[in-house]
């Protein structure tokens, strides 16, 4: 059975033939899937749209590993340097207000933030990546694409501003836009790009960017072109080139990364590496969304996890919550299907402990495909053949949650065991985990609504008695009716 992968150079699901399998790869040999996804920016919390961004890298990363049990080479980064997100900013960036906001540095407000989101990718059982390199690491790494691109004639200055990627030396400049992307920069719009009259074309872009001003931001550095801070997209094709050579087969991003960030990415790293594609299969996740729009710091619109866990959910519970959407879907969230997705783990972990076997002989250092050899019972093969169709078609999870709800009421034992192989090394929810009982500490005020409640209703004052209710349930808590009176659960 064959992985096929939407990939968005091509805009078409694309059967997975890894570079080192690839006859016309031309490059040394390779004995590894090179896998990078582009990381977060570590000036505030994560949010929802952060854990989704991590979730879908290691969903990727756990398919072509432990699923194809190719030897893969993975990596994410963490942009802590300084740097604009548009070539005509000025002030200050991201970094540095985060760091006049805590009256710390700009290097602490980075070392901060980036425990705090490996803490939650831990929490979140998303494995760590190989290497999770920081862009201040890699300066001279980004200085040397850029010498690599001035000696190529791909650059031009602008004095007192910075080095600039000419676009119109690149034949297929856009290629990431789409079929019909000449088309799309022909009638492309002012404000799709930032327009500065000294830029030679619309479409250019910083490479590195001078200092400039009395003041000298916290993350500038030295460079053989005086003080300077990179562009916003050399860091990626330098640390990237760096461990996973100049051409590799996998790069994973968010869906609105594709017009500008990672189109100048294969523009600066194809000329300067002399490879066509620089990257095989582009992949791409959709935002997730908030009250109609997407979730995102700049605009206020956004929920921590930490505040859902606070609603008395569980990490694992948003786990499986990004389970039940495909990943080149918009994500949707709402408080309903959160708690949709906290029942549906729950059910499926007391319909697994109700089996009561043994799973301490078995061995999870599998390629799952080549499972099916062994297994006897017809049931048995029809879910292992069902769970690899959904996840061999563009990795389909919620079809995967959706076989195994099929099967999981009436399972056989080669069934329990291929679920637990399958929940070790992919879904990793926690479906075999212990469910424990845990006593609720009702605060006071739910314990004197609820007897307010019932008053109301003795006194066939029912709509206080709905009030009442609603303002318990907004509170997050349930009340309902029972012949001793009436039992509160947690919502």
């Amino acid at each position: 059975m064959k992985l096929h992968l939407y990939n968005t150079l091509t805009r078409q699901k694309e059967e997975f033939v890894p570079l080192m399998e690839d006859p016309n790869y031309h490059w040394p040999k390779k004995d590894f899937v090179g896998f990078y996804s582009c990381g977060p920016t570590v000036y505030g919390m994560p949010h929802f749209g952060n854990v989704r961004a991590a979730f879908t890298a290691d969903l990727i990363r756990n398919v072509i590993k432990n699923i194809l049990w190719y030897k893969v080479i993975s990596m994410s980064n963490f942009t802590d340097v300084g740097h604009l997100a548009w070539d005509s900013d000025d002030g200050d960036e991201k970094m540095e207000k985060a760091a006049k906001k805590e009256w710390i540095s700009a290097r602490d407000v980075a070392k901060k933030y980036e425990q705090i989101f490996r803490d939650f990718f831990k929490w979140l059982n998303i494995d760590e990546f190989d290497v999770m390199p920081r862009a201040t690491e890699y300066i001279q790494e980004q200085i040397d694409l850029v010498k690599m691109l001035e000696e190529k004639w791909y650059t031009y200055i602008i004095d007192g501003d910075g080095v600039y990627m000419d676009t119109s030396k690149i034949s297929d400049y856009g290629k990431l836009l789409g079929l019909n992307y000449k088309k799309h920069l022909e009638g492309i719009q002012w404000w799709e790009r930032v327009d500065m009259w000294w830029k030679k074309n619309l479409t250019d872009f910083a490479l590195w960017k001078f200092h400039v001003g009395s003041g000298k931001r916290d993350m500038e550095r030295e460079s053989p072109r005086w003080i300077w801070f990179p562009g916003w997209h050399a860091e990626c094709s330098a640390m990237s080139s760096k461990y996973l050579w100049n051409q590799f087969d996998i790069h994973h991003g968010w869906y609105d990364l594709i017009p500008i960030h990672h189109t100048n990415e294969i523009a600066q790293s194809e000329c300067a590496f002399d490879v066509h594609p620089w990257v095989k299969y582009r992949i791409h996740h959709q935002f997730v969304n908030m009250n109609g729009k997407k979730m995102s710091k700049s605009d206020g619109n956004i929920v921590s996890p930490y505040e859902v866990l606070d609603k008395w959910y569980d990490y694992l519970d948003i786990r499986y919550f990004f389970f039940t959407t495909h990943y080149r879907s918009f994500f949707d969230f709402t408080r309903n299907s959160m708690d949709v997705a906290k029942q549906s783990r729950y059910n499926l972990k007391k319909k697994v402990q109700i089996r009561k076997l043994n799973f301490e002989n078995i061995t999870i250092d599998w390629s799952f495909i080549e499972l099916w050899k062994d297994l006897k019972t017809d049931q048995a093969r029809k879910f292992h053949k069902e769970i690899l169709d959904a996840i061999c078609d563009d990795i389909n999870t919620p079809k995967v949650i959706a076989v195994i709800n099929t099967y999981i009421s009436d399972i056989n034992e080669e069934i329990i065991n291929l679920l637990y192989r399958l929940e070790k090394r992919f879904l990793k929810v926690g479906l075999f985990d212990l469910i424990e009982e845990i006593k609720l500490d009702i605060p006071a005020e739910i314990t004197a609504l609820a007897d307010q409640r019932i008053q109301a209703k003795q006194d066939k004052n029912y709509a206080l008695a709905d009030e009442l209710r609603n303002k318990i349930t907004e509170l997050w808590w349930n009340v309902k009716d029972n012949k001793d009176g009436y039992e509160i659960t947690k919502n």
